[in-house]
């Protein structure tokens, strides 16, 4: 089996990654104009937050993946995939259920039963998704990677966009927010099957990598808080704040880090196996993509002061506002998670578990705790965007400064 170039694997995914975040971008866009004002779009966000929330999470399981599957002509087969696959959907549906009963109509506003049942069926399709995308990157089969990415994106906005128009419930919704993951796993899958199975193994047996998974899940988990999970953190945490206000600023919020964040995020295992065999040069190259970073993000942030208002009521119909200061703090906020996009797998590829774990997670309990402080929710919102990111960004930057070597794996390889 041959490995496609990676310039070409590099052109694929971001072909793939713009399709699907412009086609992202369209569903947040008709959101705010085609759902009734204040509580409904709070609830489709809600959902969408927490499902992508948990999506984020377990592309912590696509990263190892990716770090571990190594090209092997002729490896004869493995349960260990399989395995590794059917514990992690099992844990999926379990967490699932548990936070329905738990939670009830706190994360699940409307029909729980049903939105939590699409939400099961949604992670157990990215499960598969990302497994499978993960070896695809470890084969660097970028093109088929790129395919995934596209076909899951395609028949969202499809089957969202068909939704909106025609008014279904919030349930109906869910559902076609949630099934084009098992969707493009299938389509994939049957493609490229004949080029996968036998093609790969792994640098570690299945209970190492459900440790490293573990790991990387919950920096990704983390990760997740800070990206996808703020409008849910915000109608938790919101209290007695007007819907309308709430709105605006989830919307904003949702509206801008897209395009900053989610192109990085989308990117992750590409850069995994990019640093990976970067040597120690990888130092260097983290730090000119830094340099680059401040710059547009100080850009941008004067952009969004300027022009962010009028953008966010044009969008809204009218219906939302929000403070020239406050688009700029969610702009550098968002540029910050985004550079810890690009450290975070630079830890990854290197072996470097730990201080990537540590970063995420120092600035999701930051961002949490931050907005549980008692202060006005403004203040509490503009302190959760800028210092968290800031903090957990340094942590990265430290560990990759002193440990710029990669560090072996110990275990003997298995074939799968």
């Amino acid at each position: 089996m041959k490995a496609e170039g990676a310039g070409a694997g590099l052109r694929a995914i971001l072909i793939a990654t713009a399709v699907a975040g412009i086609l992202g971008y369209a569903i947040q866009l008709l959101a705010p104009a085609l759902l009734p004002a204040g509580s409904a779009y709070i609830t489709f966000s809600m959902y969408w937050s927490t499902l992508y929330l948990c999506v984020a999470a377990l592309s912590g399981v696509q990263q190892e993946v990716t770090r571990a599957a190594r090209p092997a002509d002729a490896s004869p087969p493995d349960a260990v995939i399989r395995d590794f696959a059917l514990i992690l959907m099992g844990v999926v549906v379990t967490a699932v259920t548990i936070v329905a009963l738990v939670a009830g109509s706190a994360v699940f506003p409307g029909p729980t039963a049903a939105l939590a049942t699409s939400l099961a069926v949604g992670l157990v399709g990215y499960v598969l998704v990302a497994v499978l995308g993960g070896v695809l990157y470890g084969l660097r089969l970028w093109t088929a990677v790129a395919w995934l990415t596209i076909i899951d994106a395609v028949c969202r906005a499809v089957l969202v966009i068909i939704a909106f128009a025609a008014g279904w419930p919030a349930e109906l919704v869910a559902a076609a927010v949630s099934v084009p993951f098992g969707l493009a796993f299938l389509a994939v899958w049957l493609g490229m099957r004949r080029r996968v199975v036998g093609a790969f193994r792994l640098d570690v047996r299945l209970g190492r990598l459900l440790v490293n998974t573990g790991g990387t899940v919950l920096a990704a988990t983390a990760m997740g808080v800070m990206m996808n999970g703020m409008p849910l953190l915000l109608g938790l945490t919101g209290g007695a704040t007007d819907p309308t206000i709430l709105a605006g600023l989830i919307l904003t919020i949702t509206l801008t880090r897209a395009p900053l964040v989610v192109p990085l995020l989308a990117l992750q295992s590409y850069l995994i196996s990019v640093f990976r065999d970067a040597g120690r040069a990888v130092m260097r190259r983290i730090l000119s993509a830094l340099a680059l970073a401040f710059v547009a993000v100080g850009l941008l942030a004067a952009v969004a002061w300027f022009v962010g208002p009028w953008v966010i009521g044009l969008v809204s119909r009218g219906q939302y506002t929000v403070t020239s200061a406050m688009m700029a703090t969610v702009t550098v906020g968002a540029g910050l998670v985004g550079m810890m996009c690009v450290t975070g797998p630079a830890l990854i590829g290197r072996n470097r578990h730990v201080p990537y774990v540590a970063g995420w997670v120092v600035a999701a309990g930051l961002t949490i705790g931050t907005m549980l402080l008692p202060l006005p929710f403004e203040t509490r919102l503009t302190l959760a965007l800028l210092v968290p990111p800031a903090v957990g960004l340094c942590v990265h930057v430290v560990a990759v400064w002193r440990h710029p070597e990669v560090e072996s794996v110990t275990q003997p390889g298995i074939a799968v």
